[in-house]
């Protein structure tokens, strides 16, 4: 019996799921959440564990909806809808393709699937359900319409958009945006309305465009505080309320821009003959720019939640206020040239007042102050950290080896979770994954071919 999984038991759960035979399995406690062995008592216990599996042909994998089913070119996700989470199951051929895909709608709290629907030829989701509803939209379709997953019960409803082919979707609580039109003809459209009625906020022309090969994937953003439409060189902004247009921007050869936290664009300009940023800049809500740094240097942050708008905002080296661009702070933290290569950043996440870097080349992790650059502490690692989720207490990582937590205002580990004291399998958390926080302690981890539950033990 693998260490820590004493007293499961396996049930088959669902039918076919894939033309190959796949299954969803969960491992399911016979009385309450177990002890992961090896783990100190304030980790999280195993509440349940489900298997995407499948036939002899192909192994199923877990999807991330926001990426779609026409293609195998998103990694392991879901999109976590109060106590359900959607994602897709699927036989990836190792190359381009996922066979027979399956929207499935599990339970949060024991892991049971709630329901299993189709969901071939899909173009991509909504991270955000809106009224209670997963909003997709087809691949290439010379039908567009919008595709309606109900969170509760899996049925699915499809609304007719009355336009031109849907390239481009982004959903908030409150509505849907997507982009249609033809991109290689500059004649494009943004419509903002409810999955029941696309058009009922408002609708709006762009005269932008780029190739089909280029189309970026996040073409279009609506989570930051403002719409941002990005579409090859061309960038515009718009409220997110009624469609107008703030301020547009072409790009420079090929830089590349991020919207952060408070309507704020990073831009980052580069050389497309030796992809080296020249330099960065931020963008305010208006198109100002209201700094520019003489460190081309970007900070990728996988998480961005400030406490406020008072709390500035990292660019290159340094701080900014963010309404201001006024620099605050410097600090070489900030900057790690590994190998006496061009300087990269090493912030990958902002949490309330802290922010915490990790230097790969130096095998160090810090944390800051956000108010005054002041080092708060430094801890020697040599595991490569992603930042996953923060639940207001803890920063919960991961890398191949499994999951952790640190109190990002000393550095100290809170509790260590590795994968193979879940599953003694290799294979079973391979190929990237993601984790989303309930709340009280309870995580949602789901890698390609696992997915588990974590909840406090009771003592």
């Amino acid at each position: 019996m693998v260490p820590g999984m004493r007293g499961l038991i396996v049930a088959a759960v669902a039918a076919v799921v894939t033309s190959a035979g796949a299954v969803l399995v969960l491992t399911q406690p016979v009385d309450d959440t177990r002890k992961i062995t090896g783990t100190v008592a304030a980790a999280p216990g195993l509440a349940w564990s489900a298997d995407a599996t499948a036939g002899a042909s192909a192994r199923a994998e877990f999807r991330d909806p926001a990426a779609g089913t026409e293609f195998d070119d998103g990694g392991a996700g879901f999109v976590a809808a109060g106590d359900t989470l959607v994602t897709v199951v699927g036989a990836s051929d190792g190359d381009t393709s996922l066979r027979g895909p399956m929207m499935v709608g599990i339970a949060a709290d024991t892991g049971a699937v709630r329901w299993r629907t189709p969901a071939e030829h899909l173009g991509g989701c909504g991270r955000t359900p809106v009224n209670g509803k997963l909003v997709c939209y087809p691949a290439f379709s010379d039908q567009p319409a919008l595709i309606g997953y109900d969170i509760a019960s899996g049925k699915v409803t499809r609304t007719p958009t009355n336009g031109r082919m849907i390239f481009a979707l982004a959903t908030t609580d409150e509505g849907v945006y997507v982009a249609e039109g033809d991109v290689e003809s500059d004649d494009v459209r943004v419509r903002a309305g409810t999955l029941e009625d696309p058009d009922a906020h408002w609708s709006r022309a762009f005269a932008m465009g780029t190739t089909w090969d280029d189309l970026p994937w996040d073409a279009l953003d609506v989570s930051h505080g403002q719409g941002l439409f990005t579409l090859g060189a061309q960038i515009a902004a718009f409220d997110l309320g009624t469609g107008e247009v703030t301020w547009t921007m072409d790009e420079q050869g090929c830089s590349r821009t991020t919207p952060i936290d408070g309507a704020l664009v990073v831009r980052i300009a580069r050389e497309c003959s030796d992809r080296r940023d020249t330099a960065a800049d931020l963008v305010d809500r208006t198109g100002k720019v209201v700094a520019t740094t003489e460190h081309p240097v970007s900070q990728d942050l996988s998480i961005d939640r400030p406490a406020d708008d008072t709390v500035p905002v990292l660019l290159a080296d340094g701080a900014r206020d963010r309404r201001t661009g006024r620099l605050v702070w410097t600090s070489p933290d900030l900057l790690t040239e590994p190998n006496g290569n061009a300087p990269t950043g090493t912030a990958i996440a902002v949490l309330g007042e802290v922010a915490v870097l990790n230097d790969a080349a130096a095998h160090t992790m810090t944390g800051l102050n956000m108010r005054t650059g002041q080092r708060l502490w430094r801890i020697t690692t040599d595991r490569f950290h992603a930042a996953e989720t923060w639940d207001g207490h803890v920063l919960v990582l991961s890398d191949v080896t499994g999951l952790w937590a640190i109190d990002p205002k000393s550095g100290a580990t809170v509790w260590d979770i590795p994968f193979r004291a879940v599953r003694d399998d290799p294979e079973a958390f391979t190929g990237g994954g993601r984790l989303t926080s309930h709340g009280g302690g309870r995580y949602t981890y789901v890698g390609s071919h696992t997915m588990i539950g974590l909840r406090p033990l009771r003592h």
